[in-house]
């Protein structure tokens, strides 16, 4: 949260997000409000991760283990939250994890309804098709997922979206968290040559790994 501010300071045209916030770490409210300020501060550039959590010792560290067991509704109400701030200039709200009379909540976001929501894949292609289809959401966000993991996360989504009726949004994205690391020298890229999860190769690998992701 506080990187965002200073990479819209630094660049002009990348988009930038972040995957992702576990939302029962923070007030919806807040969040709602500080996100559409970061949206205006990087002149409309901002994509909004979200997801639920999943490691116990976090939310202890963060004053938050009692969420623990509603951790996936408090990521549903933050997201509505979210979406009623952005879209209303006076908004309400009475849940189980934020109750407050109608009221403002600054500036509104620069894009409109609101910045592109993405969210934690969860491994769960039902449920990540009931929020897309619910909510509109615009991104998918796995972790360590090849190209050909993608794929069949979106194919799974897919048909989940289609029992349903429904469709991708347009423009939908399907990502993964991958760390990285460049190398000067040629890395075995065979899954037996594999060593570690991370995008590990020398510069002109790590090119050519990224064209199939695309």
């Amino acid at each position: 949260m506080t990187l965002i501010p200073w990479l819209a300071a630094k660049t002009q045209k990348v988009r930038i997000g972040m995957s992702i916030i576990d939302t029962p770490y923070r007030s919806p409210g807040v969040l709602a409000a500080e996100l559409a300020t970061q949206d205006h501060l990087c002149n409309g550039r901002l994509n909004v991760g979200v997801g639920s959590g999943w490691m116990p010792e976090e939310f202890a560290a963060a004053s938050a283990s009692h969420l623990f067991p509603r951790r996936h509704a408090h990521v549903r109400e933050t997201i509505e939250i979210m979406q009623g701030v952005w879209s209303n200039e006076l908004f309400e709200y009475h849940g189980e994890f934020a109750d407050f009379p109608l009221c403002g909540f600054g500036h509104q976001p620069i894009q409109t309804p609101g910045p592109p929501i993405y969210f934690s894949g969860l491994k769960d292609p039902k449920r990540s098709a009931r929020r897309i289809a619910k909510y509109g959401l615009q991104g998918w966000i796995g972790i360590h997922d090849s190209p050909e993991d993608i794929k069949r996360w979106k194919d799974e989504i897919g048909r989940e979206l289609n029992e349903m009726g429904r469709d991708f949004p347009e423009g939908f994205d399907m990502c993964s968290m991958i760390w990285f690391v460049i190398t000067d020298e040629p890395m075995d890229q065979t899954p037996a040559g594999k060593a570690s999860n991370l995008l590990a190769g020398n510069a002109q690998q790590i090119e050519d790994i990224l064209k199939r992701y695309k």
